[in-house]
C-alpha cells in the first residue's frame, strides 16, 4: 500500500478567535498538527506586540518541526500596538522561524493583510515599517492621522506595509529561492470579533458596506478565509508565491477596477 502524504505541522497565530480559530480547525480537519499561538487560550501564549513577546514565542518553538506558518494575529484599534502586532509581530516572527521552515520538504507561509491596504495610508507609518524601525512606527501611529473620511489610518497602513513586505520578500533567495512559498490573503469585511462594533449595529454595517461594497452585499465568514489559507500552506500549492490575494467578494475589483493593467 502506498503511504499517504506526511502529516504537516502548522503554526497558526491568533488561533484563539476569528479567522485564526477557523484556520486552526480547518488545518486539523485536513489531518495535520496545529500549534496555536495567541495571548490567551493557545498552545503558546505570547504577546506579539512586544519584542520580548516575540522572542519568548520563538524560544518556545525552538527545535520544533515546522512545515507552515499562518499569521492571523492582528489588531484593528488606532493604537501603536496595532502596528507592532500587524507588521513587526509578523515579520519578526517569520524571520525567526525561517531556519525551522527550511528543514521542511515543502515550507509554506501565509499572512493576513486586508482589503483596507488599498485605502488611504499614512506614508510615515509605512516608511517606518519598511525601514524596520518599530519605535518610529509606533511614534507615527500614536499621532493617529486620519484619511479624507476622518477615519484613522493606522490599521490600513500596517496592512499595506505587510503586503509590501510579502511582495518584496517572497522572490528573494532566502525565501522563494530556498523553497519557501510566501503569500498574503487580503480579506474583505469578515464577521469576526474584531468587527463586532459593525455586526452589532445595522446602521454602522450599512455605512461600512457602502464604503467597501461587495458583489454579494454580505459579510464574509472566517471559514471562507480559512479554506484559502489552508490550501496556500499545503503541499497542493506548488507554485503560488509573492501574491496578495483579495478574498473580498469583489471589493478590491470594484474600488480599483482595471487600473492596474
Amino acid at each position: 500500500m502506498t503511504p499517504g502524504p506526511r502529516p504537516r505541522t502548522t503554526l497558526v497565530t491568533g488561533s484563539a478567535s476569528g479567522i485564526g480559530a477557523a484556520t486552526a480547525h480547518a488545518v486539523r480537519a485536513a489531518g495535520h498538527t496545529v500549534i496555536g499561538l495567541d495571548r490567551d487560550g493557545a498552545d503558546i501564549r505570547a504577546d506579539l506586540a512586544t519584542p520580548n513577546g516575540r522572542l519568548a514565542a520563538l524560544g518556545e518553538l525552538a527545535g520544533t518541526r515546522l512545515d507552515a506558518v499562518i499569521a492571523c494575529a492582528g489588531l484593528r484599534a488606532p493604537t501603536p500596538d496595532t502596528v507592532s502586532v500587524n507588521y513587526f509581530g509578523v515579520v519578526d516572527l517569520l524571520t525567526g522561524l525561517r531556519p525551522l521552515l527550511l528543514d521542511s520538504p515543502a515550507p509554506r507561509v501565509a499572512v493576513i493583510s486586508s482589503v483596507a491596504s488599498i485605502l488611504a495610508v499614512d506614508d510615515a507609518i509605512v516608511s517606518a515599517c519598511r525601514d524596520g524601525d518599530e519605535p518610529r512606527a509606533r511614534r507615527e501611529a500614536s499621532a493617529v492621522r486620519v484619511n479624507p473620511d476622518g477615519r484613522p489610518m493606522v490599521y490600513a497602513s500596517s496592512k499595506a506595509a505587510l503586503a509590501a513586505w510579502v511582495r518584496r520578500t517572497a522572490p528573494t533567495h532566502g525565501w522563494g529561492g530556498s523553497g519557501i512559498l510566501l503569500n498574503a490573503v487580503a480579506p474583505g469585511t469578515i464577521a469576526t470579533p474584531m468587527m463586532s462594533d459593525l455586526t452589532g449595529s445595522p446602521e454602522l454595517l450599512e455605512d461600512w458596506l457602502r464604503r467597501l461594497p461587495n458583489t454579494a452585499d454580505r459579510l464574509g465568514q472566517p471559514e471562507e478565509i480559512a479554506a484559502l489559507l489552508t490550501w496556500l500552506t499545503g503541499v497542493e500549492n506548488s507554485m503560488l508565491t509573492g501574491q496578495v490575494i483579495f478574498a473580498d467578494l469583489g471589493t478590491e475589483a470594484m474600488l480599483r477596477g482595471d487600473t492596474l493593467w
